[in-house]
């Protein structure tokens, strides 16, 4: 018995060698590399002590080093740089550096080992294997089109000419703007001009348009964030620093630096066309994954960031009813370019109502974070996002475009395409492309059309490859060769189309060409159409000729289980320590309250206000005939038109007398631009901003909504006031 039992063993030792064989082959690296399994490998270890001894170095140097430096700085006895650098001899005594340098030492120090701690951990297979994924060259380059999409869009709904009509004292030099107002570019008289802004904002949206598209995306992606973030750093440094398009114009940052042109692209087009080597648009690869996880991440802290602030500055309690209704009551009373105020009638709804919008906004900003590690998050936490700014768009009348559209980026549409694609394919059938393989053209064109085939639509068949009796009969035509010779067919339910009538066929079939496909029926169009065609497919052989760029399928490159396993090592190391960079620069900032921009701490409504009272203004403008009425400054300078960006201004109005003087030159210049569209007789002549205070917790059925605290009145110099001016003092 046991002779047959150890038989038996070395019988099985074998089958289980094949199976266990037969499953690496097609289970790939889960049986291959059994370190995906592990959070920390050899390598990481090595890392983790070289990491621990460049800590310690930097304890060394900063304190046994840094100190004397800092001391002999002080006497003035270093070298001339570090002398300059410190220059509060007379008011602080020479420990205040000191312990300024040991504040840097520690946030050095603690920065340094989270991104040790971080690069660790998400650089191990397990984490880039069951976290970060793998995406194909078409979903990064979809994340590309659609944030240049948005930042298209938001661009081209600003008026940024209208900011050289705007005071010079108004600006502000708001973070690194300050850096090119001094240099020696004339970027101040670019902000000056309205011609200059209004090319400059034109050349942004072609610039973006070009993003979109995917034209030579390695300068043109870069090109456009730079643009778009001169564009909005000279709207912040007239208005305040406000949030809106930062998490658009990071993820532009980051694409900056990734293969982003790969897919959906002209640039893939043109490699695809030209025969060159071009990664598959529907083969995934760790590259593309790590890609799209750093998008993912700029989009994701920002929501972290903002929650963690809420509950740092305004307390666990900043939920509270009391300091809810100041936050919707202030922006509801506030003027803003909307005009509803629903907000107004919740004054008598119970507070815990107030207490759940709060704890609402909380819990989803900093849960938003867990879209970093669950798929499943990716499919409900972005709609609670845009739940959550629709819900501030309406009782707070403030409007996050960029972050409503650009939730959009945290969806998977490839399971979407191919779903239609196959719901296309039974319900419509498949288009059948027969093409010539001899031409060059017709093998250019094929490549081509399959890459702009995003549904599947499409199938293409060398009519020399065919036997074509067979095909006649199975498909009850009557095709002939010399007329496939001569043009292009298209099969389409049963129903041939050759030649310029095939691609319209296709451009039906076809997304990218849906826009063009109905001006293809016109008469004259389709005319010209068959002409152009019947020219091109006469002369192909002539126009194009065959080279060493003629296959119909361009080159494959290696993508075997070692390749995947070598791009996730040394690559996606590379993507580790860059997400880990990110993360840790993030945080700093976040925690010294650094508002520099574009930096930012994300405190959005972060303070919390209790007093149960608030503080609103309300401006109204009379007109030629004495008529007041409640005015709208959205309606002068057109840069300041969105989210209230003059209410920094206004607030001057009260001020100081330097504040005062700011505030009167912009209400004569939104003044100025009003009443050069104003109709006959309907000109401004005053202004008069009012300061309201509405105590709503002892008062909340005030039907006024406060009393009135403090006015300011301008007058506005019109042609007419002047002349009546000039009347009494000729009859004085």
């Amino acid at each position: 018995m046991l002779k047959g039992l150890f038989a038996r063993g070395r019988t099985i030792k074998p089958k289980m060698r094949l199976i266990r064989g037969t499953l690496s082959k097609s289970w790939g690296l889960r049986l291959v590399n059994r370190n995906n399994n592990r959070f920390i490998t050899a390598g990481h270890i090595r890392l983790l002590l070289v990491l621990m001894g460049l800590s310690l170095v930097w304890i060394m140097f900063a304190k046994l080093i840094v100190p004397p430096v800092i001391e002999s700085a002080y006497r003035g006895e270093s070298w001339p740089f570090l002398n300059r650098m410190i220059l509060g001899q007379a008011e602080s005594p020479v420990s205040h550096y000191l312990q300024k340098w040991d504040k840097v030492t520690i946030t050095v120090l603690l920065s340094g080992l989270g991104f040790s701690l971080i690069a660790l951990v998400i650089s191990s297979p397990a984490f880039i294997r069951n976290i970060v994924g793998e995406a194909t060259p078409g979903s990064l380059g979809a994340i590309r089109m659609w944030t240049c999409t948005i930042l298209l869009l938001t661009t081209y709904l600003e008026d940024l000419p209208s900011i050289a009509l705007l005071p010079v004292e108004m600006s502000q030099h708001e973070g690194t703007m300050r850096f090119l107002y001094s240099l020696p570019i004339g970027f101040a008289a670019l902000v000056t001009s309205e011609t200059g802004l209004g090319v400059f904002q034109w050349l942004t949206m072609l610039v973006l348009f070009l993003g979109v598209i995917g034209w030579h995306t390695r300068v043109v992606i870069p090109l456009g964030a730079l643009c778009h973030f001169l564009l909005l750093g000279t709207l912040v440094d007239y208005s305040f620093f406000w949030h809106q398009n930062l998490a658009p114009l990071y993820v532009m940052a980051v694409l900056s630096f990734t293969p982003c042109g790969d897919g959906w692209s002209v640039d893939r087009l043109s490699k695809v066309y030209q025969g060159r080597i071009s990664p598959d648009a529907d083969r995934a690869s760790p590259i593309y994954g790590w890609s799209r996880y750093a998008c993912w991440l700029m989009i994701a802290l920002p929501y972290v960031e903002a929650g963690l602030s809420k509950l740092r500055d305004g307390g666990s309690f900043w939920w509270n009813a009391v300091n809810m209704k100041e936050k919707l009551f202030s922006d509801a009373l506030n003027p803003r370019e909307f005009n509803w105020a629903f907000s107004l009638s919740l004054t008598s709804a119970p507070d815990i109502l107030f207490t759940f919008l709060g704890i609402f906004t909380v819990v989803g900003e900093l849960s938003f974070g867990i879209v970093l590690f669950s798929r499943t998050a990716r499919r409900i936490l972005p709609v609670v996002a845009i739940m959550m700014h629709i819900g501030i768009l309406l009782l707070q009348r403030v409007l996050f475009l960029d972050l409503i559209l650009i939730q959009l980026v945290f969806f998977d549409f490839n399971r979407i395409r191919k779903a239609i694609g196959q719901r296309l394919a039974i319900y419509r059938g498949r288009i059948q492309v027969l093409y010539d393989g001899f031409c060059p053209l017709c093998r250019r064109t094929v490549r081509l059309l399959a890459c702009l085939d995003i549904f599947q639509r499409l199938e293409f068949l060398d009519f020399r490859l065919l036997d074509l009796n067979e095909y006649n009969r199975s498909q009850a035509l009557n095709l002939k060769p010399d007329n496939l010779e001569k043009e292009m067919y298209v099969i389409s339910r049963g129903q041939a189309y050759h030649g310029f009538y095939g691609y319209r066929v296709v451009a039906l079939a076809l997304p990218a060409f849906w826009l063009l496909a109905p001006w293809l029926f016109l008469p004259l169009v389709s005319s010209l159409g068959a002409s152009v065609y019947g020219f091109t497919a006469r002369n192909r052989m002539k126009l194009f000729r065959c080279d060493s760029h003629c296959p119909v399928e361009p080159l494959k490159e290696d993508g075997g289980v070692g390749a995947a396993a070598k791009t996730t090592v040394y690559q996606g190391f590379g993507y580790a320590l860059a997400v880990s960079a990110i993360t840790i620069i993030a945080f700093v900032v976040w925690f010294y309250h650094v508002e520099f921009y574009p930096l930012t701490s994300w405190d959005v409504y972060a303070y919390s206000d209790t007093s149960g009272r608030v503080t609103y203004v309300k401006v109204f403008a009379r007109d030629e005939h004495g008529v007041s009425f409640p005015a709208r400054l959205e309606d002068g300078i057109g840069a300041l038109s969105y989210d209230a960006r003059y209410s920094r201004v206004i607030q001057k109005c009260f001020g100081q007398p330097p504040d005062v003087d700011v505030c009167k030159k912009f209400l004569a210049a939104s003044a100025s631009v009003y009443n050069n569209r104003a109709l006959p007789g309907g000109k401004l002549t005053q202004y008069e901003i009012q300061k309201w205070t509405w105590d709503f917790r002892n008062n909340p059925s005030d039907p006024n909504y406060g009393k009135l605290t403090d006015r300011f009145a301008f007058e506005i110099n019109t042609g007419r006031a002047l002349r009546e001016k000039k009347l009494e003092d000729r009859s004085v």
